[in-house]
């Protein structure tokens, strides 16, 4: 079970350090921007502790980055025209995706800021205003934290690891995730579903540049979100006033970046709790609850099954019709 399940002491220290401010904020009654504090935290955190400061420091600026993302996405959203904000996303998908291939490191920080988009389209442009804010002062206060730790060694295959995430035709996957971003954008407006903007964050954030990563990330990620959305369902239902809200917000902050180098998908299952806490706090009617739970599931599934859609089967698809007999047509052309 611990090969599914593990907690690092560093990563969890880490978290519960990071955490602190939020609870206070949440037991006085600040849900909304203590939450928002804690959420701010995962993107800076999810990274893990590196071993040089200099590092830790380029790490809370990538997570006050992811905050400015979704500030993006929000108002490319806002032109209420979603034709043109599919084409915007579609450009910049490929663009970032192109000029992330020219460093080891550019994938990962791809896969970590191109889903902020994602988030963005979800909001109006005042609360992501806010919630950018919140997920600055999140980053910074991750990245703060970990500066007293000691410098220590850094792994040797950090390099070779992020070569291998590397997509293996650069151009096309950067029209996939656009044409992946575009598609969630489309869909929630000509079929006008509410919550539409769940389904691009959780499109972005499935497809990743290897088909053997975004098809068992689709279905985890679908999984973990299910399951959060139903715990903080129950959570709610059950009243529990500030105080416990505010452990109970600490406990899965703790819980989700404590153990973000399980095999499970713990972060999509924290997330989904720690978004709908602030979403869905407010809402007093049982039924409306239940209601938007289902919305949150149901996008969630429809965005993952998008994702599924561009980077597995076109991909798939690509790569038998066309890249493989390229290749069989190089390969005899060179033997000759």
């Amino acid at each position: 079970m611990s090969e599914y399940i593990r907690f690092t002491r560093a990563d969890s220290l880490h978290a519960a350090v990071g955490v602190a401010p939020a609870i206070p904020l949440i037991a006085l009654g600040h849900l909304t921007p203590g939450v928002a504090f804690a959420i701010g935290l995962l993107p800076t955190s999810l990274m893990g502790i590196a071993p040089r400061r200099k590092l830790r420091v380029l790490y809370g600026i990538i997570g006050c980055l992811f905050g400015v993302g979704i500030l993006v996405g929000a108002t490319i959203n806002s032109a209420h025209i979603p034709v043109v904000s599919a084409g915007l996303f579609l450009v910049i998908c490929l663009g970032a995706t192109m000029l992330a291939a020219r460093r080891p490191a550019g994938t990962l920080l791809l896969g970590i800021l191109i889903p902020s988009l994602g988030v963005g389209t979800g909001y109006e442009v005042s609360k992501a205003a806010a919630l950018t804010v919140a997920f600055m002062a999140g980053s910074l206060w991750s990245c703060l934290v970990t500066l007293p730790v000691h410098e220590f060694p850094g792994d040797p295959d950090v390099r070779e690891r992020l070569l291998a995430m590397r997509p293996p035709h650069v151009k096309t996957y950067g029209v996939l995730l656009g044409l992946t971003a575009a598609t969630a954008i489309l869909v929630g407006d000509i079929f006008d579903i509410p919550y539409a903007g769940w389904i691009a964050t959780a499109a972005m954030l499935v497809i990743r540049p290897l088909s053997q990563m975004t098809g068992w990330r689709g279905v985890g990620r679908a999984i973990s979100t299910i399951v959060g959305t139903i715990l903080v369902i129950i959570t709610l239902n059950l009243d529990l006033g500030y105080p416990a809200t505010a452990v109970a917000c600490a406990v899965i902050a703790i819980l989700t970046i404590g153990a973000r180098t399980s095999k499970l998908y713990i972060t999509s299952f924290g997330t989904a709790f720690l978004i709908l806490t602030i979403e869905l706090h407010e809402v007093s009617s049982t039924a409306s609850l239940h209601q938007v739970g289902r919305y949150r599931i149901g996008n969630n599934v429809l965005g993952a099954g998008i994702a599924l859609l561009y980077g597995l089967l076109v991909a798939w698809l690509l790569a038998r019709t066309y890249f493989a007999p390229r290749a069989e047509r190089s390969a005899e052309g060179s033997g000759r």
